[in-house]
């Protein structure tokens, strides 16, 4: 008996679904690799996060300013190399430029990227020679350090949103480096932080530890 068109769209599907099964199996990992390049990867986000310190200042209700800075070490910039390429893997030219500046910075200095929201703009001025601001690295046995600079970031406002999220509209992004001996000397004692970024001004005190 000749197939009625009900019956041959429902052959149709019975192989089609098979079909559609095997195909979606095959393109998993590059759906994956895909949603990861457009998206972010978990494990950047992980090792970001696990970098990332934040306070805020507040005088009652007022808030004074929010500090949150990212510590670019080794295991760090590792991730960001990888998701940063992943992302520009189609333009060499601008992987292997900031790929390869972020690189050879962190391994001569101790790095950080620091987000500083202030209510007034105009107090938002790290990188100045005449701020009002000091910051200084301390390691475990309490020696402290100047910055070797302070500048605003050299990335786009787009990479900042995407690889520092924490850091808003509101906000100024810069790259602070200190000396290689800020991180060495003697370890840091059980329970103890290892560094510790300390920002203060007329505005309040804050500081930021990692273990």
């Amino acid at each position: 008996m000749p197939d009625t068109p009900r019956r041959a769209v429902r052959r149709a599907c019975l192989f089609a679904l098979p079909a559609a099964v095997l195909l979606f199996a095959g393109c998993g990992t590059r759906v994956s690799t895909l949603y990861e390049k457009v998206m972010g990867s978990p494990s950047y986000a992980r090792t970001t996060e696990k970098h990332t310190r934040t306070k805020e200042a507040h005088d009652g209700l007022d808030t004074r300013f929010i500090l949150s800075a990212t510590w670019l070490s080794p295991e760090w910039v590792r991730a960001f190399s990888e998701e940063f390429a992943g992302i520009y893997y189609l333009d060499a030219a601008r992987k292997e430029k900031v790929i390869s500046q972020w690189k050879t910075e962190s391994e001569a200095n101790v790095r950080f990227f620091v987000a500083l929201f202030v209510p007034d703009e105009r107090g938002n001025d790290l990188e100045k020679p005449d701020t009002l601001w000091s910051l200084r690295l301390v390691r475990a046995d309490e020696k402290d350090f100047p910055p070797v600079y302070v500048r605003k970031s050299g990335l786009k406002p787009e990479e900042i949103s995407r690889f520092f999220p924490y850091s808003g509209t509101w906000y100024r992004a810069y790259e602070v480096a200190f000396p290689k001996e800020a991180a060495e000397g003697a370890a840091a004692k059980p329970g103890e932080p290892r560094l510790k970024l300390v920002l203060s001004g007329v505005q309040g005190r804050a500081v930021l530890a990692w273990e």
